[in-house]
């Protein structure tokens, strides 16, 4: 399959389920509550209000690698827009308690300060969380689109790729450029 068919193929994938989130009444309300790798404690979508919001969940630890690749991505194009959030939000219900406080402390080790605030270990939760985002494949990424209302308006998941990127871009430039 060429480029340009499975760019097409991409963003008529993520635009039908743009669309779905848009229009389900049915859909389900995001509620995400946690403390930042910074020591602040948030809940989102609250803590996005007003702005156009990315949330990235990974949910194992081989997830880092495609997470931390579309956080590079979308924060190349978007960071430093003041109407734009990014969250990555690593889900560790399934870690041992015991080893929980090792486990993040690993994790704030390898994620640079400035970008800690908008790092949220998520500790419960984890059978909603997966139920929202469509969970089928176990190392993807994950990713949620909040409007400035704090509604979702896209989700995807899997690597990032031009493809992929594209149509989501397509759709963050438009919602930046939207009259709140």
């Amino acid at each position: 399959m060429n480029r340009t068919r499975l760019a097409s193929l991409a963003f008529f994938v993520f635009a039908l389920i743009s669309a779905r989130a848009q229009n389900s009444a049915d859909m389900p309300i995001l509620k995400v509550e946690g403390e930042t790798l910074a020591g602040h404690h948030i809940v989102l979508p609250v803590a996005a209000s007003g702005k156009v919001a990315v949330l990235i969940f990974g949910f194992t630890k081989a997830s880092k690698v495609p997470t931390a690749a579309w956080a590079k991505k979308i924060s190349t194009g978007f960071a430093s827009q003041p109407a734009f959030a990014l969250y990555q939000l690593p889900v560790l219900e399934d870690v041992p308690r015991l080893v929980r406080g090792m486990v993040i402390s690993g994790i704030r080790k390898g994620v640079p300060e400035e970008t800690r605030d908008h790092f949220v270990p998520i500790l419960n939760g984890e059978a909603e969380l997966k139920k929202l985002v469509g969970y089928k494949e176990q190392d993807d990424a994950y990713l949620v689109v909040l409007n400035r209302e704090g509604k979702i308006v896209g989700q995807m998941h899997g690597a990032v790729t031009d493809a992929a990127y594209a149509p989501l871009k397509t759709q963050l430039e438009s919602l930046l450029n939207s009259v709140k």
